[in-house]
């Protein structure tokens, strides 16, 4: 229910949104959690301006290659956030600009080597750099922190008490952005 309930409300922001200035990305991430220690991957992105200093920011990635992770099967983390920008361009003719903002997501945690870790709610800050190249065409740097802690999960079937894992850190995002 929960992931319906995102997913629905994903849909309901990004509604009314596509104007000239918006756009689709694709990026590389980096994410250094407190224990799962350093991830790799990559996501899409949707920028959806709603005045020429507000956009509405929709974000999906798929993380794993977690250095703290010895099980024989990879863990992966799906974070799937929605969130407002607050946008800057410096100055009139000046390609590039400046965003900053926030959001909340959920993270989906697929079962890995028997352990089921509960998905669960998400948030985050980000700061970033965007230069355009062409009209239709911009790429972008971006630095995040991402709180998300876990504190239930199945091992095996059987709940694991006492668990208090914490995903929590920052992380970069680069990428190219099409604009439509």
């Amino acid at each position: 229910m929960k992931k319906l309930l995102v997913i629905l409300g994903i849909v309901v922001l990004s509604a009314g949104v596509a104007t000239a200035e918006s756009g689709m990305a694709v990026f590389g991430s980096y994410w250094h959690g407190d224990d799962s220690g350093y991830s790799f991957g990559g996501g899409l992105k949707f920028k959806g301006e709603l005045n020429e200093y507000l956009a509405v920011d929709l974000r999906a990635s798929a993380l794993t290659k977690f250095d703290e992770w010895d099980g024989d099967d990879e863990l992966f983390c799906f974070p799937l956030e929605a969130g407002l920008l607050l946008t800057f361009p410096l100055g009139y003719d000046n390609p590039i600009s400046i965003y900053g903002g926030g959001g909340a997501g959920y993270a989906i945690l697929p079962k890995a080597d028997g352990l089921d870790l509960d998905d669960d709610f998400c948030f985050y800050a980000v700061g970033g750099v965007e230069l355009n190249l062409n009209e239709s065409l911009s790429i972008f740097a971006e630095a995040f922190y991402r709180h998300l802690e876990i504190d239930k999960a199945k091992y095996e079937g059987e709940t694991v008490r006492g668990l208090d894992a914490k995903f929590s850190g920052p992380g970069v995002n680069a990428g190219l952005m099409l604009r439509f």
